[in-house]
């Protein structure tokens, strides 16, 4: 596959779909492709955030609703840029001073950045390691 924007430059296209088929090690979808009848793209990278020095690594769902940026008319050179919310897969708050991320076996990882308070709820154990020292500051500390 052709990296966008190297060679043979072609006009890219905004094209939406959703993920077919996804490969969490190599972090590649294959993507459906409504307004072309249902075609199944080749395999696309999806972008991240960080990919040298810091990384980070989410992934896509199969049927997730997504954005493409394809090379030329055709689906085999694009990226998959991200997913997106739609009428059947909704926010999970709408509130635009909370960030959240909420897993799909109901743990949530939430800041209220109005209020200044975190909240994480985890359905199993929580394990922090760490080569130094750990401190744990605040006001009042309960434990049970």
């Amino acid at each position: 596959m052709r990296a966008i924007g190297t060679t043979n430059e072609q006009p890219c296209f905004v094209r939406f779909g959703t993920v077919s088929d996804y490969d969490a090690q190599r972090h590649m979808a294959r993507i459906r492709f409504p307004d072309r009848d249902g075609i199944i793209s080749g395999w696309l990278p999806v972008s991240v955030m960080n990919s040298a020095g810091n990384h980070d690594e989410s992934h896509l769902d199969i049927d997730s609703h997504v954005m493409c940026l394809m090379q030329g008319n055709g689906t085999e050179s694009g990226v998959v840029t991200g997913s997106i919310y739609d009428d059947r897969n909704k926010p999970p708050g709408g509130d635009a001073d909370i960030r959240r991320t909420e897993y799909s076996d109901g743990t949530t990882i939430e800041y209220d950045r109005k209020n200044h308070r975190m909240s994480i709820n985890v359905m199993g154990d929580i394990t922090i390691r760490a080569t130094g020292n750990v401190r744990i500051q605040g006001a009042r500390i309960d434990l049970n």
